[in-house]
């Protein structure tokens, strides 16, 4: 069923009012919204209104070095350094004789370009490209950069419409809020650090090991904070997990001082602001195997994971508790 064209991904055009590219971009990119300006400064207040996801911008009269373009890269200068816009991506489309020298005087950085003429297929798939980028960039954990829900939910998506037989774990770290009331936010940010990279490693080390096809079966995404998710090729995921829990728990003993070190816990404030003792900072990894086959949806692995979470945190220590129930 062919998409909506207003639910399509929105490109701002700029382009000089005769422009053959206001015809030729949207002929060669038509699964997307267009909308036209004749210069950069209408589309700079029409962003504030409606983003695009992206600002395509082909003046062909770029190199003549005119005040007109000169104002119009200022705003482009401006648009970079605004917190709010900044994630937006400007391809722009640069005539042959482009002065490269006159345009880093004008301290405007163009990060996304293509130079005539063009070979064929080359802006689609320039195009295609900033767009798939920028949108992991966008959803991206600013901490970890690792894919944050909105990856996370359409990775689950696609494998169940493409029919793949993927395994789904849910890591969450026990005790983490109270070692980073203890030891403060940058200490908590390492322990996060050394997570993520301890999973990646043992994901990724496990799966080229068994020669797996690692762009159709394996994921790792950040939810936030100290949760993670892991998807993999079916068979490997209750070996990922046991790799990550053991190499987690020789690990986690560094991070803390000798005397939490010796006595094996800390003193913290919880929840009911009382001095507690908080044990030693372990994994619970909720595991769902051949998660394709029980469920329909992204919402039904979220249910699934939290009750198997909940048995996990029921025992101490780090723990892989695995869902049991039949296939459907």
């Amino acid at each position: 069923m062919p998409k909506d064209r207003n639910s399509a991904q929105k490109i701002f055009i700029v382009s000089d009012a005769a422009s053959r590219y206001k015809i030729i971009i949207p002929e060669e990119l038509k699964k997307y919204n267009f909308i036209s300006f004749d210069s950069f400064n209408q589309a700079y207040y029409s962003v504030y209104a409606s983003p695009p996801q992206l600002i395509l911008i082909a003046l062909e009269n770029f190199s003549k070095k005119d005040s007109i373009y000169k104002k119009q890269l200022g705003m482009i200068g401006d648009m970079q350094l605004d917190n709010m816009l900044s994630n937006i991506p400007i391809l722009f489309i640069l005539p042959a004789d482009f002065d490269f020298n006159w345009i880093k005087a004008e301290k405007c950085f163009l990060k996304d370009y293509v130079k005539e003429p063009l070979g064929p297929y080359e802006l689609k798939y320039k195009v295609e490209n900033i767009m798939h980028s920028s949108k992991s960039a966008l959803d991206a954990n600013p901490l970890t950069k690792l894919p944050g829900n909105s990856s996370i939910m359409e990775s689950v998506k696609n494998k169940l419409e493409e029919g793949v037989d993927f395994s789904f774990a849910y890591i969450d770290i026990d005790n983490f809020k109270s070692y980073n009331d203890k030891y403060g936010f940058l200490r908590g940010d390492e322990v996060i650090m050394m997570t993520s990279r301890l999973i990646a490693t043992s994901v990724y080390d496990i799966s080229k090991s068994r020669k797996r096809n690692i762009e159709k079966y394996v994921f790792i995404g950040h939810i936030g904070g100290d949760d993670f998710v892991v998807m993999s090729f079916a068979d490997d995921i209750i070996d990922i997990s046991n790799t990550v829990v053991g190499n987690f728990d020789k690990i986690i003993l560094s991070f803390y001082d000798n005397t939490d070190k010796q006595r094996g816990y800390i003193e913290a404030y919880g929840r009911k602001k009382n001095m507690e003792n908080f044990p030693i900072m372990s994994l619970s990894v909720a595991v769902i195997p051949y998660a394709n086959k029980k469920i329909t949806h992204y919402g039904q692995i979220s249910e699934i994971a939290s009750g198997l979470k909940a048995l996990a945190k029921e025992k101490p220590g780090s723990n892989v508790i695995v869902d049991k129930r039949e296939e459907g």
